[in-house]
């Protein structure tokens, strides 16, 4: 008699257990799913943001515009300063 309830009981534990791997092995197949996902969002993201990145090179290319026209400005300036005198 207490042979049969072994059984029953390591029958309902293996049973648990089974479930138990099948709902691990299903959540990391979901898991694989969403981070496959991710990657090919992180790769649609890595290039709408490259262009912040170049940013800083325009930046430094506005920066020495700027100061080549301030050196303009005053060329210009002493040049009429030097035809107005004339």
């Amino acid at each position: 008699m207490y042979w049969t309830y072994g059984f029953i009981i390591g029958g309902a534990v293996v049973l648990i257990v089974a479930i138990l791997l099948i709902t691990i092995l299903l959540v990391a197949r979901n898991i694989r799913r969403l981070a496959a996902e991710a990657l090919s969002v992180a790769a649609e993201i890595e290039v709408g943001t490259k262009p912040i990145w170049a940013v800083a090179g325009a930046n430094e290319i506005v920066k020495d515009i700027a100061r080549a026209a301030k050196s303009l400005e005053g060329r210009v300036k002493a040049i009429a300063g030097v035809l107005e005198g004339s």
